[in-house]
């Protein structure tokens, strides 16, 4: 009786040891991305919803802007100038003087200021998207690693405890207590290994701010892009095919490769609201998910920067 409340003893201490999950620290789930200080957006440069008739029949602008370079110039809030600049242009080719040529100049001068803040605005973004997304990655390899730890602990666990099982059912001379202590301890091996089945680690993960939240529900305006960024995602002229928008791309893209489709299940539901709110509970595997979502996401608004550079490179000339 000793030796069975013993060994019944010694089950319950290891399943008290295995399933001891240890929180994630608060320096791991710190949010250190954010910016220092909120983002003012320019009320002046601000693009056309849809470029005005007039402006895209004006001669002038047509004779030296194509219509990408148009639509590039209202996403940046530079159309207006880009308009004084043609007329600048035409002025000094009908009547040429050292005034109209200066302040073709200056007006060069006041585009270019407006795209380097534009080109600053997106590397700004770049750089949050790569901090968020290291920070989920380097959380999902911690958590990883600890549950692969768990893991390991818990399956080396199973094996010494059905090693034991046997050892003393053949010491044990009692049939019943004989046949008591092998079907707790096969019992207990079982559990152990279905522990180590199915062990997972989850941790508090909160975002706030989330630069995917008006990715995923597109709104009118965003709570966190700047409008040149915003236009430039929006609008379908500035997409490789130019028949959906960049936002919608990416959205589908999500949608393939992590199998996110809005009212799918009730599983997928909570991964979205997860995935597009405030933050919550998250396993290594959904940090994983999100650390990818970001990246991608850092990789289209990056590459945005080479519109600007051609916009750039055609007003200098």
């Amino acid at each position: 009786m000793t030796m069975k409340f013993h060994f019944t003893a010694c089950i319950c201490l290891v399943f008290f040891m295995c399933s001891c999950m240890a929180t994630m620290p608060g320096s791991k789930t710190f949010n250190y991305c954010y910016p220092n200080d909120s983002y003012t957006s320019d009320s002046v440069n601000v693009p056309y919803a849809s470029i005005p008739d007039f402006i895209q029949t004006d001669s002038a602008l047509k004779k030296h802007y194509s219509t990408q370079t148009i639509h590039l110039a209202n996403a940046t809030g530079t159309l207006t100038a880009l308009l004084e600049l043609a007329a600048l242009k035409k002025q000094y080719t009908s009547t040429p003087s050292l005034e109209t040529n200066v302040a073709i100049l200056t007006k060069k001068q006041e585009i270019a200021n407006r795209l380097i803040i534009c080109r600053t605005e997106i590397a700004g973004i770049a750089a949050e998207l790569d901090c968020e997304g290291e920070r989920a990655e380097q959380l999902s390899d911690y958590m990883s690693a600890k549950q692969n730890k768990q893991v390991t602990k818990l399956t080396v666990a199973s094996i010494t405890l059905g090693a034991l099982t046997a050892v003393s059912v053949v010491f044990i001379k009692l049939q019943k207590t004989s046949d008591a202590v092998a079907i707790t301890g096969g019992t207990g091996s079982a559990a152990l290994g279905l522990s180590a089945l199915i062990s997972s680690r989850k941790t508090e993960y909160l975002h706030p701010r989330n630069l995917l939240t008006d990715i995923w529900y597109k709104p009118a305006h965003s709570r966190y892009y700047p409008a040149t960024i915003w236009y430039l995602l929006t609008h379908k002229e500035f997409s490789n095919n130019k028949q959906n928008p960049i936002i919608n791309n990416i959205c589908e893209r999500w949608k393939e490769y992590n199998q996110l489709e809005e009212g799918a299940t009730k599983k997928t539901a909570r991964q979205i609201d997860l995935l597009f709110g405030s933050g919550g509970i998250y396993t290594a595997e959904l940090l994983e998910t999100r650390a990818n979502m970001l990246n991608q996401l850092q990789a289209a608004i990056k590459l945005l920067d080479q519109d600007i550079q051609q916009l750039l490179y055609t007003v200098s000339r």
